[in-house]
């Protein structure tokens, strides 16, 4: 029989981080590539797929590498890219609270960030605690706080930094107040069935 406490986590959220070797000389290369691509429109969403073109390889094979080294801790298998698409914020862009439907990993990756811009936040798929144990207030939201009760995950974009998570958690980019140049490669990821 077991007398001391034993705490066992069932239920957590996981997040892949890695940064890119190459980010800056990547980041000099694609900037007028990506200028290019955009053209004349001047949109935050570009839904072109990135993991289609061979100028964006290097970055794309090492986001699949890590994708797939995450999806081992989750005994999942090989993953492949189902899509991809930038977002280059401007000052007043914001990105609503969404998921991504159809997939089991959504992966971003900064080509140019600033951990002073706006970020990324990846919320808690625990609904809140109503009771509020952790006596969290409106001037200390971080009260008590710990990985087991967080209610969300901040990311800081900063270049060449990628973060990985699952596809059903609900995340936004809330709105950008600054005029820092703010580049994000997204992905969606699908089991590969060879």
């Amino acid at each position: 029989m077991q007398t001391n406490l034993k705490v066992s986590h069932w239920f957590p959220t996981a997040l892949g981080e890695a940064y890119y070797p190459n980010a800056e000389k990547e980041h000099q290369r694609l900037l007028p590539y990506i200028d290019k691509i955009k053209g004349e429109k001047d949109e935050c969403f570009n839904y072109y797929p990135v993991h289609k073109d061979k100028k964006f390889n290097d970055i794309n094979k090492f986001i699949l590498t890590k994708v797939n080294e995450f999806s081992k801790r989750y005994n999942f298998g090989p993953m492949k890219i189902k899509d991809s698409w930038f977002n280059d914020y401007k000052r007043h862009n914001i990105n609503s609270p969404h998921a991504h439907l159809g997939s089991i990993f959504t992966a971003v990756y900064y080509l140019v960030g600033y951990t002073e811009d706006v970020s990324l936040v990846i919320h808690s798929p625990i609904p809140p605690d109503m009771m509020n144990p952790s006596e969290v207030t409106t001037n200390d939201p971080l009260k008590n706080v710990n990985p087991l009760t967080i209610d969300d995950i901040i990311i800081k974009p900063s270049t060449g930094y990628l973060c990985i998570f699952r596809s059903f958690l609900s995340h936004e980019v809330p709105l950008k107040i600054t005029d820092h140049k703010r580049i994000s490669l997204s992905y969606t990821f699908i089991k590969d069935v060879l």
